[in-house]
């Protein structure tokens, strides 16, 4: 019978427990500070941010009414890529200030990193055996750059990873805590909850949400308990884990347009898996773009991997008998192995996907402060405690001061402003080649915009309307002539300068 290692304190913690209330208050005081500060004070950046906000403010304003707030909008057209949970979250921040603003359209990735730094020092405690390990790994993810950085962000991906952090808690609870999950039918509630965290998951960002199953069942394989998953799946718990979904995609797909679900479910959900159809990569992607995002503890990570693979493979030993058990060791690696391999199988790839597998990259990399003994790296762990808390001032630094600084180049509110202080009535805009800014320039304030998507679109409307558009100004150089394109005004520099330009008089 599955015996799961015993929950122990050790004597450091027993003699003192306000060492660790103060350390668990430090580490959630600073990452509050790191998250949260200045986060309204600068604008959207394009591509992702203002397009997400402009969606979450079609969201609150009601104007497409009861239907609106399931078939989302971007500038009054259907929204086929995301589902909607995100924006509901967003759009509620937004209602005390009557507008989606730049601090409610952050909030919810800010508040969900907060919740996932949390919840991965939970979570290191009860696989590391102990709270200054597990402290250590939470500040590693809370100062792991892309995270940091993505918390501060109008973006999905910290909220996918705060519930599906969720999802994997309650699932150590049931495995660890209540004697294994195959006694888990005697906690139906706890079962409910994990579906629940799947299930909301799944809203965020689609199915991929319910990744953290596919963890699960590689990590009982593992132990040669497969048909225990059986007991985290009753009957029931699909409804609560896929229900949302699916309700969501069948009430869109009743008030969407004609060719909505082929879009939104055929080429958003599927296409994007296997045919790459956005942010298309080789499969080796990750094994380079991963270790930079997790700078600066990328060095740490094969020392930590080192302790936990000896672990893995061992004899299974309690937590404080050994640096790690073999349970806690085999759960970790399957955490980070099993998402890594779903998305380099993946034909599109973007960094951000593989944010929730950093808490479990954190706590290997924390693992270094005990490879001293095991491989003579000499790291303490308050050494590398003060080595986190140097990088989340030097990272508030950059993000409150360097960052907003690139404001004229990353944020499309100087276009939108110009587009709308040189519009005749009834004028239009029409963007050419640059989809991704679009939302933003409705967010900002733009005339009502037209998608020009190729040259002959581009001619037929510089043909038919006294209207502006807006275009990369290498494209202005090569059809400018051709079309008596004239420049109003042009904006940022190099590869990514843009011109604001008409037709020439006649």
């Amino acid at each position: 019978m599955h015996k799961p290692p015993t929950d122990q304190t050790t004597d450091c913690e027993a003699k003192s427990p306000a060492r660790i209330v103060s350390s668990i208050v430090l580490l959630l005081g600073g990452t509050a500070l790191l998250y949260g500060l200045g986060i309204g004070a600068t604008d959207l950046w394009a591509p992702d941010e203002p397009r997400y906000a402009a969606i979450a403010e079609e969201l609150r304003s009601f104007r497409h009414g009861f239907p609106g707030l399931a078939l989302l909008h971007l500038n009054d057209a259907p929204y086929t890529q995301k589902p909607p949970l995100y924006f509901w979250i967003a759009a509620s921040f937004g209602l005390p200030f009557d507008r989606v603003t730049e601090f409610a359209a952050r909030a919810p990735s800010a508040i969900a990193g907060l919740a996932s730094v949390g919840m991965t020092a939970w979570i290191g405690r009860t696989l590391l055996g102990r709270w200054p390990l597990a402290i250590l790994g939470a500040g590693m993810l809370a100062t792991s750059f892309r995270f940091a950085f993505t918390a501060r962000r109008a973006q999905l991906d910290v909220l996918l990873c705060g519930f599906e952090l969720l999802a994997i808690a309650l699932f150590l609870a049931l495995e660890i805590k209540r004697g294994g999950v195959e006694n888990a039918r005697q906690s139906p509630g706890t079962i409910a909850a994990l579906h629940a965290a799947l299930g909301a998951a799944a809203l965020v960002k689609g199915p991929v949400g319910w990744l953290p199953l596919a963890i699960f069942t590689a990590y009982l394989a593992w132990q040669g308990r497969a048909g225990a998953i059986r007991g985290i799946l009753p009957i029931w718990s699909w409804a609560i884990s896929i229900g949302p979904l699916a309700a969501w995609a069948v009430t869109a797909v009743t008030f969407a347009p004609a060719g909505f679900a082929e879009v939104a479910i055929g080429e958003n959900l599927f296409g994007r898996f296997f045919a790459g159809t956005s942010h298309a990569r080789p499969f080796y992607y990750f094994l380079y773009q991963l270790p930079l995002d997790f700078l600066p503890w990328s060095a740490l990570l094969p020392f930590g991997i080192a302790v936990a693979w000896r672990s893995a493979r061992g004899r299974d030993a309690q937590p404080l008998e050994r640096p790690l058990s073999q349970l806690a060791a085999r759960f970790l690696i399957c955490w980070a192995v099993i998402p890594f391999l779903f998305f380099s199988l993946s034909a599109g790839k973007r960094g951000v996907y593989l944010l929730p597998i950093f808490p479990a990259l954190s706590l290997l990399a924390g693992l270094a402060a005990t490879s001293w003994r095991e491989i003579g790296l000499r790291l303490t762990h308050r050494t590398l405690a003060k080595a986190v808390a140097l990088v989340a001032l030097l990272e508030l630094l950059l993000f409150t001061v360097a960052l907003p600084l690139l404001d004229a180049q990353k944020s499309p509110r100087p276009v939108a402003q110009a587009a709308a202080a040189n519009a005749a009535s009834g004028d239009v805009l029409g963007v050419y080649g640059m989809t991704p800014i679009e939302g933003g320039l409705g967010y900002y304030g733009a005339p009502p915009i037209i998608s020009l998507r190729d040259f002959e679109e581009l001619a037929a409307f510089s043909e038919t309307r006294d209207a502006m558009m807006l275009m990369r100004s290498r494209h202005f150089s090569e059809f400018g002539p051709s079309l008596d394109l004239i420049e109003i005004q042009s904006f940022r520099s190099g590869y990514r300068a843009l011109s604001l330009v008409r037709v020439a008089p006649r």
